[in-house]
């Protein structure tokens, strides 16, 4: 038995990811290194084939040889998503740059752009292969022994292999051979310095699906999240470097390839709302949504506001086209002067306040809105006793400090005509515009925000 003097340290050695710098940034090392196990976990269409894919694609456009497992789908599938999404992503990537007004000089370039491609594809094609035969868990060791390991196997020069999915063929997370042979694999791989991704299943409460022993027999977990079109990318288990629990936030982009956002921070927005129509009667409206950490459940923090209202306006705001806010954290303020209730009208400045922070779009300085919202995003009039304390909130006075700060008004399109006219005579410079729908209102913010 070795002494603690005569042990060498384990140096790792990383295969660099020329095509994805984000993920020495999510993972806190270098690449994908020799010998490791990953576990690259996710909920549906969360993107983690994908990600399997860039990864795959990436090292084998190196020269590294590339195994990929299809447990699930079929290698015409593979094939299709790579040439469909994959190649073109990184075409349009080579692409990328100045180009001079020479119009010769274009053609050039466009040329020896292309020509690159082109040998970048047949580089991959020459070192990516996609295997079907593998009908379970259990038969991958014995798959291993035949096709990987030993120098005449028809994969013995494999740098990687990515089993795409470990349950793919409806595994029970409690039986416990199928994984014992998965640990097994593993092993063998990891000595003879093959790394492997291991694409799994979450379970409905989000919780990595399989035994307890499954996050214990892998070097690396990589969890990524579903939130809209962003996927929060989780590195809650990392041996070759610090742990991740706040999220590397990834979005999906028009080809279905994953790159690092643009949100990386949560950014919070304020608009002003319609509380009364004393001196206090307009309201500073604040929203910060962010993505929860690691472990961490979806939640509400917003004092002195009703939480079954703001659970219902997040309800609502998730059933605009493409928006699903349900998951994320949100930090609210509305301060109610004087211990006042909530007030109806506040529900319109609420959701666009979210949205906001969501979008990171600011609202335009000196913006109020004023409406309840129904179930149906349907933006109600506000009743003639509403109109009037909106315009004698914002009349002129030293009492109403934030009055002054007011220079556009949204509230329903059924009364915008009647608010126009009571602010007419008080405050002439303020402009009214008026609203169906709370798309109505994100389009009239934000008209790139939401598709159609």
């Amino acid at each position: 038995m070795p002494k603690l003097s005569e042990i060498a340290y384990e140096r790792h050695g990383f295969m660099k990811l020329p095509r994805i710098p984000w993920f020495a940034e999510a993972a806190n090392h270098e690449g994908i290194a020799h010998g490791g196990v990953y576990l690259l976990s996710g909920p549906p269409g969360g993107g983690k084939t994908t990600l399997a894919l860039q990864i795959a694609v990436d090292l084998a456009s190196c020269g590294r040889k590339v195994l990929y497992l299809s447990l699930e789908q079929s290698p015409s599938d593979i094939k299709h998503k790579v040439e469909k999404q994959i190649f073109p992503r990184r075409r349009r990537d080579a692409g990328a740059g100045p180009v001079t007004s020479n119009s010769m000089h274009d053609g050039v370039v466009a040329a020896k752009r292309l020509q690159r491609s082109g040998s970048d594809e047949a580089r991959i094609e020459e070192n990516f292969s996609i295997d079907d035969s593998v009908s379970s868990m259990e038969a991958l060791p014995d798959f291993l022994a035949r096709q990987v390991l030993g120098g005449s196997s028809p994969h013995s020069d494999a740098a990687l292999i990515i089993v795409d999915s470990i349950q793919g063929l409806g595994t029970a997370p409690t039986s416990s051979k199928p994984y014992q042979r998965l640990f097994d694999f593993n092993r063998w791989a990891k000595e003879d310095g093959i790394a492997v991704i291991l694409v799994g299943h979450v379970t409905k409460g989000g919780a990595i699906a399989g035994p307890r022993s499954l996050e214990h027999n892998v070097d690396c977990v990589l969890y990524l999240r579903k939130a809209m079109r962003l996927r929060p990318l989780f590195v809650p288990k990392n041996r070759f470097g610090p742990e991740r629990h706040e999220p590397l936030t990834l979005v999906m982009d028009d080809l279905g390839c994953l790159e690092k956002s643009k949100h990386v921070r949560a950014r919070a927005s304020q608009t002003f709302g319609l509380l009364d129509g004393g001196p206090g009667g307009i309201v500073e409206v604040q929203a910060l949504v962010k993505l929860p950490k690691y472990g961490d459940k979806p939640g509400i923090k917003a004092p002195y506001l009703p939480r079954q209202k703001l659970s219902q306006l997040i309800g609502i705001v998730s059933s605009l086209h493409e928006i699903d806010i349900s998951d994320l954290t949100f930090e609210v303020n509305c301060a109610l002067p004087g211990g006042r209730q909530y007030r109806e009208t506040l529900d319109l400045p609420l959701a666009m306040s979210m949205l906001s922070s969501y979008f990171q779009r600011q609202i335009p300085e000196g913006t109020l809105f004023a409406g309840e919202l129904d179930l149906f995003q349907n933006v109600r009039p506000l009743s003639s006793g509403w109109r009037g304390a909106l315009a004698d909130a914002l009349s002129p006075d030293p009492d109403r400090p934030l009055a002054h700060c007011v220079r556009r008004v949204y509230v329903s399109g059924e009364c915008a005509d009647e608010v126009r006219l009571a602010l007419g005579e008080s405050r002439p410079e303020v402009d009214v515009h008026g609203l169906a729908t709370l798309e109505d209102a994100v389009k009239a913010m934000w008209p790139d925000a939401v598709e159609p």
